[in-house]
């Protein structure tokens, strides 16, 4: 399961290089992006320590995977729902 999740991040990685978002044209954010989004923002601080899925880390091995959570949570009404602390 784990090669699967981060073959499945490797593309993530590619095609967001390529365009802003992952729905339609690339150029809208869609529930498909904030179902996205909602696992990234998670991704380190969980998934890594509690599932031990430590081959790599959203923060410092996908560069466009992290602006695209940097971009999401910068959007009105998304960074004020995500409180680090309770994640």
């Amino acid at each position: 399961a784990v090669t699967e999740l981060f073959d499945s991040l490797e593309v993530l990685e590619e095609k967001l290089g390529t365009q802003r978002f992952l729905g339609g044209d690339g150029s809208r954010f869609t529930w498909l992006d904030l179902r996205l989004f909602m696992t990234l923002v998670r991704f380190d601080p969980v998934y890594v320590t509690y599932f031990k899925t430590n081959k790599k880390r959203i923060a410092t091995d996908y560069p466009n995977l992290l602006g695209f959570v940097r971009d999401v949570y910068a959007m009105e009404g998304i960074g004020e729902c995500i409180n680090m602390n309770h994640i």
